[in-house]
């Protein structure tokens, strides 16, 4: 259903811009708490940085895998299951915002779960991409152009000469 195969790929999309927003809301996150380590800027301006975009951060998170939900792709809610679960218990602790009094001492320990929440977003976004573009080329390519991109790609492994 050629239908379908639009939405699907359209919900692709969404989720991948949606990522990358994620991406970037958890990168300045990450640059906030590097510039409060290199004495840049105080721990009340990072604090109230960080805590602005913390919730924005997890409702896009939850956004983009339920998109992937509704693209069908299970692998994906079970890769952002474990986060979104994590967020959720945060929440319910109230432990989600930036302490202004303890961002200091909690700074490695805050950057570490950043830069571990930066290589999930960076791999869900590199499959959302992934997927989406194969969508993309399996609903636009008819049977025996695909049959010709198979056969390229194979003839391109097979050679000695990784040149196009």
């Amino acid at each position: 259903d050629e239908t379908g195969d639009m939405a699907v790929l359209f919900l692709w999309i969404l989720a991948f811009l949606v990522l990358g927003a994620v991406m970037g809301i958890n990168l300045y996150a990450l640059i906030c708490l590097s510039d409060l380590q290199a004495d840049l800027i105080n721990p009340h301006d990072c604090a109230g940085r960080i805590n602005k975009l913390v919730m924005p951060e997890i409702f896009a998170h939850a956004a983009a895998a339920g998109l992937m939900t509704l693209c069908g792709s299970w692998s994906m809610v079970l890769v952002n299951g474990p986060l979104i679960a994590w967020h959720v218990r945060q929440v319910g602790r109230n432990q989600h915002l930036a302490d202004v009094t303890e961002i200091f001492n909690q700074l490695d320990k805050e950057k570490s779960v950043r830069v571990g929440k930066a290589m999930l977003y960076a791999l869900v976004f590199l499959t959302a991409a992934y997927r989406g573009t194969e969508r993309g080329v399996n609903m636009f390519l008819d049977p025996d152009e695909k049959a010709k991109m198979a056969e390229f790609f194979k003839d391109a492994v097979a050679s000695s000469v990784h040149h196009f």
